[in-house]
C-alpha cells in the first residue's frame, strides 16, 4: 500500500495540499522530516507483519497525517468515526466506543509490528493512551545477540510456563484474560478439556448469567481473540526464550504446549 495513493484519496484534511513543501524541514518538537515520517508510514502499512484491518490502517494513516498538518489541533474520536470508520454526523462518542475500542487494537498492532519488524530507520510512530494523534520517537537500537543476558534452566512444566507468563509485565492482558488464560491451561492439564466450551468459559470466567448463549453473545470469541494477541506479545517481548509455548489456537479455546 503506497501512502500518497491511500491516503490522499480518503484522509487529506482539507486545507493542507500545499504542506509537501516543508516535507524536508523538522517536524517542531520531533527532530524528524516530515517525508520520514511518511517513509515509515509506509513500511508499516506495506508491511506483512502490521495485522491491523483495513479500516485501521486507514486510521494509522489520518492521525498521522493530521499530526503533521494541524500539529496544534486535537484529534477527536468524533473526527475519526465520521471521516475513517464512516459514520454519520450524529455519531456520539458517549454511546457507540467503537473509536477506542479500534483505537486499543490499532495501539496492539503497532506494539506487535515494532517487535515483530523492528525499528530499521530513525522513528518508531505510535499513538499515545489518552487521545488519538500521532507520536514520534526516536528508534530503539535492538540489542546485539551478545547483549542477551543467558537464559537460566527453566524446567517446561506447563503449569510452571503458566506462571511465567502470569506473573510478567510483558504479558499485558487485562485481569479476566489472565484469569481465562488459568482457566483453560488448568482444566486442559486435569483431564477435562472436553469441558472447556464458550458457554463455560462465559459463565466460569467471564460473569455471564445462566441464560448466557455464545451464539448471540460474542463476547468469549471477542476476549479469546485478546488473549491471543496478548500472548503473542509476550513471547515476542520477553518469552521467546522460554523452553515452552502457550497458545490458543484460532476456531478454538484448548491452548496448545509446544516447545520454541
Amino acid at each position: 500500500m503506497h501512502f500518497e495513493e491511500t491516503v490522499s484519496a480518503t484522509c487529506v484534511p482539507p486545507g493542507n495540499e500545499d504542506a509537501g513543501a516543508a516535507d524536508t524541514a523538522p517536524i517542531a518538537g520531533h527532530g524528524f522530516t516530515t517525508n520520514e515520517v511518511k517513509a515509515e508510514l509506509d513500511r508499516i502499512v506495506g508491511s506483512p507483519d502490521f495485522r491491523a484491518s483495513p479500516r485501521n490502517r486507514r486510521f494509522l494513516e489520518f492521525v498521522v497525517l493530521r499530526t503533521l498538518t494541524q500539529p496544534d489541533s486535537r484529534i477527536s474520536a468524533y473526527d475519526v468515526a465520521t471521516q475513517v470508520f464512516g459514520r454519520p454526523d450524529t455519531f456520539n462518542p458517549v454511546k457507540d466506543p467503537i473509536v477506542r475500542i479500534e483505537a486499543g487494537k490499532l495501539r496492539r498492532d503497532l506494539e506487535t509490528f515494532y517487535l515483530k519488524a523492528g525499528s530499521r530507520g530513525r522513528l518508531r510512530i505510535e499513538m499515545p493512551k489518552g487521545g488519538y494523534r500521532a507520536g514520534f520517537l526516536p528508534a530503539t537500537p535492538e540489542p546485539a545477540a551478545s547483549d542477551c543476558p543467558p537464559t537460566a534452566s527453566l524446567s517446561d512444566d506447563p503449569m510452571e510456563e503458566l506462571q511465567r507468563v502470569l506473573s510478567s509485565s510483558d504479558f499485558p492482558a487485562t485481569a479476566r484474560n489472565r484469569k481465562f488464560l488459568d482457566f483453560v491451561v488448568r482444566e486442559t492439564l486435569a483431564g477435562r478439556a472436553d469441558g472447556i466450551t464458550a458457554r463455560t468459559i462465559g459463565l466460569r470466567v467471564l460473569g455471564r448469567p445462566a441464560s448466557f448463549n455464545p451464539n448471540q453473545d460474542p463476547i468469549v470469541r471477542i476476549e479469546a481473540g485478546r488473549l491471543r494477541r496478548d500472548l503473542e506479545t509476550y513471547y515476542l517481548k520477553s518469552g521467546h526464550r522460554n523452553p515452552l509455548r502457550i497458545s490458543i489456537p484460532r476456531g478454538g479455546y484448548l491452548p496448545v504446549f509446544a516447545k520454541p
